[in-house]
């Protein structure tokens, strides 16, 4: 093996009040700027002309092949996957005698899919450049993966924490990818569902460091494994959005078009593109998590 999941045996230790006031008001700014980024999104991808336009490129690109030759990360996002992972996540805080957990880990799955389905069915997409394209923001696959992820990064011990976060984020991220190749969604869709999913994280995070006990225990992911999990998730990052941002130009590069181009290259460059947003969101909240 090319590295070694090394945890460190950190002790519980306790967490006094004036150490968690500050981490209040980190998951405070977290909830706020995934709010800004999701309207953000939302104003420059679905309420203007040229946001349309570009992904709307993107749809018209798409006729069938995938990066992977396989929807079966699609196929595994479910009603009976996301009350499986419901149940796991609690499950696993509850044996662990962490019920703030178990708490946050239902919070997090249902409220970010609950907001993600809400907005998709009232938040409209007004037809601004006269193609027939229905309404996908945000995306609900990529929202249960990503809540997913955190959940589990929220229930489970140090010990598995960091390889159960790498495995969860490539999950995630072909998740996003494949939503995009098969035509189900645009990017700014999984954007959306990762800002709503970053939200919930916040709102759990600062209910928890703001109402519990004055003394509260710390399971601290070692630093070791803590490092190299960063390394690892950041390292794909720029590999993912190098990648794309080279394949999505030579894909607008022959006619010179961003709202325009079609093709295997900017369809290949949005779907790395999708991938790369679900890395990003990981690799933020790994290094806000510290301490969970």
């Amino acid at each position: 093996m090319l590295f070694h999941w090394s945890v460190s045996a950190y002790p519980t230790v306790s967490a006094p009040p004036a150490v968690r006031r500050p981490g209040a008001t980190r998951w405070a700014v977290t909830s706020g700027v995934a709010a800004v980024a999701l309207v953000g999104v939302y104003i420059a991808a679905v309420l203007t002309p040229a946001g349309q336009r570009v992904e709307d490129s993107i749809l018209a690109s798409v006729d069938g092949n995938t990066l992977l030759q396989s929807g079966v990360a699609l196929d595994a996002i479910s009603p009976t996957a996301v009350l499986a992972i419901l149940v796991l996540t609690v499950g696993v805080s509850l044996l662990r005698r962490r019920p703030g957990a178990a708490i946050q880990s239902a919070a997090l799955i249902i409220g970010a899919t609950v907001t993600s389905q809400l907005l998709k069915q009232f938040v409209p997409r007004p037809d601004l450049t006269g193609e027939l394209y229905s309404n996908s923001f945000p995306s609900g696959h990529a929202t249960i993966a990503v809540a997913g992820l955190l959940a589990v990064m929220t229930a489970f011990g140090r010990h598995l924490r960091p390889l159960l976060f790498v495995v969860g984020t490539a999950f995630a991220a072909i998740v996003a990818e494949q939503t995009v190749a098969y035509g189900w969604h645009r990017c700014s869709d999984v954007v959306g569902s990762c800002a709503v999913a970053l939200l919930w994280l916040g709102i759990v995070r600062f209910a928890a460091t703001r109402w519990s006990r004055a003394a509260t225990t710390v399971d601290q992911v070692g630093a070791k494994s803590h490092a190299v999990t960063s390394s690892i998730i950041g390292l794909a990052v720029v590999v993912c959005l190098a990648t794309s941002g080279a394949v999505w130009g030579i894909g607008i590069g022959s006619d010179m078009s961003l709202s325009g181009s079609t093709g295997y290259g900017v369809l290949d460059g949005a779907r790395l593109a999708a991938a790369g947003v679900v890395l990003v969101t990981a690799w933020i909240a790994w290094k806000l998590d510290r301490r969970a």
